[in-house]
């Protein structure tokens, strides 16, 4: 029978230990390299993700109310502009004093659309943004149909009560010159308003006429609630706070160009 030379066996088992320690090295080397390479490539990425800024988003307010269908048009300029200036928009709705307020203050970035003169010692953080927003007509609203305005002026002497929404500065500034201040009414809101007038407890109310565009306008619930007349046509303009005064010119020229483009 054949026999294993000892010394031979032991040289065959060494160098078997060996070539497989060197392909167990290698083996860990590749893993390692692997694992190394992998970890870079996820980490890249992961930095990469990082380095790119979340757009920032831009909050005006407004004293119309979501309802009104012009809200809507304006919140989709303003969405258009602010999208090409790289911005994301959002459009929100406050009673007219507070949404003054908070644009003054910083907590929202702007008022969407106000008169060109607002009170400036009143409100000084605010910087107006040089191309209007939109150009409205200032309506009289009563259901007594055989009154009849044309202008302020034919207000005077009139024994009116006429109801205005608290916050609309124009008109909190122009009625008191034609009207006798018993006879005004501050109210909180629109729809207040119309439900004034429908119980007979103002005569007249002065409003922009684009409320006749609210859903409960439309929907028959002041049916009765017709417009008398127009005092004044108004220009409104975007006003923003002064941490935004570098977006005062750009907004402008981008509001001109979406304008002529025709678009809105």
């Amino acid at each position: 029978m054949y026999k294993l030379d000892p010394v031979f066996a032991l040289r065959d088992v060494n160098g078997l230990v060996r070539r497989k320690n060197k392909i167990w090295h290698k083996a860990c080397v590749t893993g390692l390299f692997l694992l190394v390479i992998t970890t870079g490539l996820s980490g890249a990425a992961y930095g990469a993700e990082k380095l790119v800024p979340e757009k920032q988003t831009i909050v005006l307010t407004t004293i119309l109310p979501p309802n009104m269908a012009f809200f809507s048009e304006m919140s989709a300029l303003y969405k258009e502009a602010f999208s090409r200036m790289g911005f994301r928009f959002r459009l929100i709705s406050q009673p007219g004093e507070r949404a003054m307020i908070d644009a003054n203050e910083g907590v929202v970035d702007g008022e969407a659309a106000r008169i060109m003169d607002i009170d400036m010692e009143g409100y000084p953080n605010l910087i107006r943004v040089h191309h209007p927003i939109v150009t409205i007509q200032v309506g009289a609203y009563a259901t007594d149909t055989s009154i009849k305005i044309e202008g302020w002026k034919s207000l005077v002497g009139k024994p009116y009560r006429v109801g205005l929404v608290k916050g609309i500065k124009s008109t909190e500034q122009k009625l008191p010159l034609y009207v006798d201040k018993k006879y005004i009414v501050s109210l909180s809101g629109v729809e207040q308003s119309m439900k004034m007038l429908k119980a007979k407890r103002i005569d007249v109310f002065i409003v922009g006429t684009q409320v006749e565009d609210t859903s409960y306008m439309k929907n028959g619930a002041y049916e009765e609630v017709k417009c008398v007349g127009i005092v004044e046509t108004k220009v409104l303009f975007p006003w923003l706070h002064k941490r935004h005064q570098q977006l005062v010119h750009p907004l402008a020229d981008m509001l001109k160009t979406i304008k002529l483009e025709g678009r809105f």
